[in-house]
Parts: C-alpha cells; structure tokens; sequence
C-alpha cells in the first residue's frame, strides 16, 4: 500500500478525465465524487473503481459530453433519461433537481432511466444532508444475487442509501442488499483476505466467506436472507416503474452494469417543524440508541460515524491505496 494526499488524488483523476472527452467542470466534478469517495474510505467505489470507469468511457459504454434530458413532470415528480452519461455527474445532477423540487413542494422524487454505475450512493446522501434534507435514493443493478431459495442470479443488489441531516454529523445509511457489495467482495479477492462473516455460496450451496468464489458465481447472500431478497425485487420494480426504464431482467441482457433505472427523494424537514426541534429530536433519539448496552468491548457507532472520522484522519495522514491499483492509474495518465 502507498499512501496519497487527497489534493493529489483529485487532480490525477481530473487531468485523464479531461483527456477522455470530459468537459472541465465534468471532470472537477467526476473527480471530486471519485476522490472523496476514497477519502473517507470507500476505494471499492472510489480509485479502485477509477480504471474500469475510464475503460467504459473509451469503449463508448459512458458518453462524457452527454446531458440527462427531462422527459415528463407533474408536480413534485420528474422523469429524467440519462442518456447512458457518466453515472456519478448523473446522480449529483439528479440529487440537486430533487432538492429543488423538496424546495417548492416539501418533497420531490426524481427518477432517471438508462444512467451508469453511480460508484458511491452514500456521496448524494450526504450532499443533501449537508443542505438539510431528508434523502433516499436507490438503483437497480445487473442481475448479481439468486432470489431467495434459487441458485441462479436474477435480482441485482440494488443499493439504497438513506440520509438523516444533523449539525454535528449527519446520519447516513448505504447498503446494498447483498450481505457485500462486489466492490468489497473485490477488495477482499485482491488482498486474499476472508469475509468477516459469511457472504454467500460456494459452488455446492455451501455458505462461504471466500470472496473470490462468491465474485465468480454470483452467489451472494441477501441481507436478512428472504426479506433482502424481496426488498431487491421491490426496489427493482418500483424503479423501473417510476422511471420508465430497464429493470434488472432487461440489465441481463448485457453482461455491462449500464443503463440501469434510479430514484432520488429529497424531503424538506423544516416545512412542518423548526431546525431545533428537529435537532433536538434527532439526538434524543441517537443518545438512546448509542447508549445500549453491548456484550462486548466495541463501541456503538451510528451510521456514517465512522465515514466522518475516516475522513479526517485519510485528510491529514494521506489515503492508503493498493500499488497496483494506483500504477493502473497513473498508466491512464499516458
């Protein structure tokens, strides 16, 4: 492992997006999603991700001059086509037009059809926290995870992230609905390490925590096993519901994570209660949950707790990237 200054990350990034036919400010703004994401610890979907990315855009796969296009509205609902763009230009786009609709309606759902992998949902989370809103938002994937009871892939993992905004540290909850998303899975294939827990099947239905075995068979494990696996389907079908575009049986179609069906919702908290109500609330409720007592020695920690402290250690340290990784990287440069 090396270690990388965040400064340096983010301009490395921006210089060879700028290369692959990206627009200045869609570069600084790709760039920024790409090394924040790495910064507070999430290279799954941050520099590791960062290669295969580029490669997509220089195979055509992402279209960096393209703009999602509105097609329909009413009220607090739009229906957007993102036109097979960058992902992550995609979803800050559609995270900001849900904000602006939150503004003048209380709440605002955006949907997007035919939009790429988004890296890290949690980044929009946190964005719109940091304006004040309540946020959710999810994504259908490529078929990766058997239904309940099957052997076969046909639900994708489906991540969903969920935003709660708070003065000192905002509550944010990203999941996919497999026990690991295949960004970890990769992460722990590359190092040789075992899962922690147990997060899928071996080739003879056996639950394992090889990571290698489960990236190859698309055997993951739903979260909450059948209740996981029917909240994958939900969110699948409301998403392309909504949107109008592919679902996870159209996404099979295609062996590449593209053109998938999302939904942003942002809520305006302080339509209804003041900002210190709400505060006051939100941390009665946090101190309740933080002060259980475990069995054992570690300690509580709310969702997102962990990203802010990351965060500032990797700001003031350096990032820790894998070499091989990294050389990837700067080989794009060329």
């Amino acid at each position: 492992m090396i270690k990388v200054q965040y400064n340096e990350l983010l301009k490395t990034f921006e210089s060879i997006l700028l290369k692959n036919g990206f627009s200045k400010s869609d570069s600084n703004t790709c760039a920024e999603i790409f090394a924040t994401n790495t910064l507070v610890g999430v290279s799954s979907h941050g520099v590791n991700r960062f290669p295969g990315f580029i490669s997509l855009v220089r195979s055509g796969n992402i279209k960096p001059s393209v703009s999602p296009i509105k097609e329909n509205s009413f009220n607090a609902f739009e229906q957007w086509n993102g036109s097979y763009g960058a992902g992550p230009l995609n979803a800050k786009i559609m995270t900001n037009k849900a904000i602006n609709l939150a503004d003048e309606f209380g709440i605002g759902l955006v949907s997007l059809k035919n939009s790429n992998h988004w890296m890290r949902p949690g980044y929009y989370a946190w964005e719109a926290a940091d304006k004040g809103y309540v946020f959710i938002c999810w994504t259908n994937t490529i078929p990766i995870m058997p239904p309940w009871g099957a052997k076969e892939p046909a639900i994708g993992n489906n991540p969903i992230v969920l935003g709660v905004p708070r003065k000192d540290g905002n509550i944010v909850l990203d999941m996919a609905l497999s026990q690991y998303s295949y960004g970890k899975l990769s992460n722990y294939k590359r190092e040789n390490k075992e899962l922690p827990y147990y997060g899928g099947y071996d080739d003879e239905g056996n639950l394992t925590k090889n990571a290698a075995i489960i990236s190859e068979n698309y055997r993951s494990l739903p979260i909450g096993m059948w209740k996981g696996s029917g909240f994958a389907l939900l969110l699948d079908l409301i998403a392309t519901i909504l949107s109008g575009g592919n679902s996870t049986f159209n996404l099979s179609k295609d062996s590449i994570d593209s053109g998938m069906s999302q939904i942003y919702i942002a809520i305006d908290p302080n339509k209804f209660s003041s900002k210190e109500l709400l505060e006051s609330s939100i941390n009665e409720i946090l101190k309740f949950y933080l002060n259980a007592e475990t069995d054992s020695e570690e300690q509580l920690s709310y969702p997102g707790e962990r990203i802010i402290k990351t965060r500032d250690k990797n700001l003031k340290d350096g990032i820790k990237i894998n070499n091989e990784i990294w050389n990837k990287v700067l080989l794009l440069k060329d």
